[in-house]
């Protein structure tokens, strides 16, 4: 004898609850992270732009240091006026190269 009237044991409606509740929560996640990861994308994206600025700073940063290491020298008071006012000092000549041109 079947009957049409089946009672649901209370332990069934408990775990339909708790399936349904996770469920929702599993949904919200999700959601969450789907709105997240655009966002954490774009700051990865500005994070390598930072790290690219970063090391060219750095290799800047290293050639300046060459440079003002290499202005502190005894003998580079003479080479800087050379280099910033085009001056050469009287026991020298300036050479210019140019180059020959192809034969007609």
């Amino acid at each position: 004898m079947v009957h049409s009237s089946r009672k649901i044991p209370p332990l069934a409606w408990e775990a339909a609850a708790k399936i349904a509740v996770n469920l929702i929560l599993l949904a919200f996640a999700l959601g969450s992270i789907a709105k997240l990861l655009p966002y954490q994308l774009s700051q990865l994206q500005k994070l390598h732009a930072l790290e690219a600025e970063v090391a060219q700073l750095e290799a800047r940063v290293k050639e300046l240091q060459l440079e003002q290491e290499r202005d502190r020298q005894p003998q580079a008071r003479q080479r800087i006026a050379q280099e910033e006012a085009n001056l050469i000092a009287a026991n020298q000549r300036r050479i210019i190269w140019i180059k020959p041109k192809p034969p007609k």
